[in-house]
């Protein structure tokens, strides 16, 4: 029985070595997308690369893979540290003087404040995306053919308001920061060709004091988080000896400071030049 548990606890290190190292490599990603809302055209950049990963089936495929690794990686890190606690149920009379870095002795209580960022983050645009909670919307001029005739009748004038950009008097391709209150009243409630304006919820958010103090604080937490994960997850699949500690644990501290300036970069950025 005891091989069997051995067994178990090492396979259940090396997935959640195996999830950790995908959602690094995510992280990436999603930072590198996220950077493009600095860039100076109005969100047209953002919005084309939110829009892909909207439609695209293949990335729908990705992101329900994506959520199912999130759940995965959470349950066996909660399993793992229960474990180790049930492995030590009285705590040391003396204080422990062991060399364990910071990051590690910590990992879940900084993991909780991971979860805590993810279930904000979803809250305030994944589940706009699946229409779960409210949020601010675009929608492109050539779908007003598709919204019901009787409203956009009795709506022309705040209809022309959406799509008239306020500086040139010039009509827009697309209308966004439109509330589900105008959607339903301008389009009508049957009204479904449209998408989550990221972009100018983004704004709203990141001008909101409160929460950028807590979105720097909890990405601050990520980054504490990676700064022990990355090295811990290539010790476990195999990267490890006196040859490669110090170079891995390098590198997984540049790649979580990266990671942190990046997301640091876009909430600052977005409350400094909107």
């Amino acid at each position: 029985m005891s091989h069997f548990r051995r067994f178990a606890s090492v396979s259940q290190k090396i997935t959640l070595a195996i999830l950790g190292a995908f959602l690094m490599i995510f992280l990436l990603l999603h930072a590198g997308i996220n950077l493009c809302l600095l860039r100076a055209d109005g969100g047209e950049w953002f919005r084309a690369a939110a829009h892909f990963m909207g439609t695209n089936y293949i990335v729908k495929v990705f992101e329900v893979i994506l959520f199912a690794v999130f759940i995965l990686h959470i349950v066996l890190a909660l399993i793992l540290q229960i474990q180790n606690w049930r492995a030590r149920p009285v705590r040391y009379k003396i204080a422990n003087k062991s060399a364990t870095a910071p990051g590690s002795k910590f990992m879940i209580y900084s993991g909780i404040l991971v979860g805590i960022f993810l279930v904000l983050h979803m809250l305030n645009f994944y589940f706009v995306k699946m229409d779960i909670v409210p949020g601010k919307y675009l929608v492109e001029i050539d779908a007003v053919q598709n919204a019901d005739p009787v409203y956009v009748q009795q709506n022309q004038e705040r209809l022309i308001e959406m799509f008239r950009d306020a500086e040139t008097g010039a009509f827009k391709d697309v209308a966004g920061n439109i509330t589900r209150e105008d959607l339903e009243t301008v389009f009508g409630p049957e009204f479904s060709d449209y998408e989550p304006d990221f972009y100018n919820m983004a704004i709203d958010l990141f001008n909101n004091t409160a929460y950028l103090v807590l979105y720097l604080v909890l990405i601050l937490a990520l980054g504490i988080h990676l700064v022990h994960a990355f090295p811990s997850a290539l010790h476990t699949l195999g990267l490890n000896g006196p040859c490669y500690d110090r170079p891995v644990k390098c590198i997984g501290a540049v790649y979580a400071v990266i990671v942190v300036l990046m997301f640091w970069a876009v909430a600052i950025g977005m409350n400094i030049l909107y």
